[in-house]
């Protein structure tokens, strides 16, 4: 049987961006499934079955996104505050994701020295906690820094940076 990783892409602005769409596109050429929400859920009104449907047929789980504020996109918390629920992600003895591995991908417009370790570390803990209430495997997080796309030089260290970063992603998979 053939691993199946699914990309879970929460960009709001998705035509503006250079790393996020470019990392998507890199991923999506290894036959990755994208699940971009902003483009499906504009209303943010998530098709809940749909969604862990597609949960279920995953092998690995990848967040992508753009921090904000040391968060995630607000489509991306209500995705997850929607789709992981009560007896079907945890509960009743229920945790149909068991096992399931996740990792965690996100971009930053800022350098590296405005995120060291353990505010990566705190950035990164919701997802560790909900990979150990769900009995799903955290496997790493992945970001990169300095994603701008202000001049021209920007945008072409923000592709070359994207490019590195979804490499990153492809062999955490092998």
């Amino acid at each position: 049987m053939q691993s199946t990783t699914l990309v879970i892409l929460a960009h709001p602005n998705m035509e503006k961006s250079i790393a996020n769409k470019y990392i998507s596109q890199l991923l999506e050429k290894e036959n990755m499934v994208i699940r971009d929400l902003n483009q499906l859920y504009p209303d943010y009104k998530i098709d809940v079955k749909t969604e862990q449907e597609f949960l279920l047929n995953a092998d690995t789980i990848i967040f992508q996104y753009p921090l904000f504020w040391y968060n995630v996109p607000s489509i991306l918390k209500e995705w997850m505050d929607s789709v992981f629920t009560y007896g079907f992600a945890f509960g009743k003895g229920n945790y149909q994701l068991e096992g399931k591995k996740i990792i965690v991908s996100f971009t930053t417009g800022s350098s590296s020295k405005d995120y060291p370790e353990d505010v990566v570390e705190k950035i990164v803990f919701p997802f560790k906690g909900l990979a150990e209430y769900c009995k799903m495997k955290f496997v790493s997080a992945v970001y990169s820094h300095e994603m701008a796309n202000y001049s021209d030089e920007a945008k072409e260290k923000s592709r070359t940076n994207a490019e590195i970063h979804a490499k990153k992603l492809i062999d955490l998979l092998k």
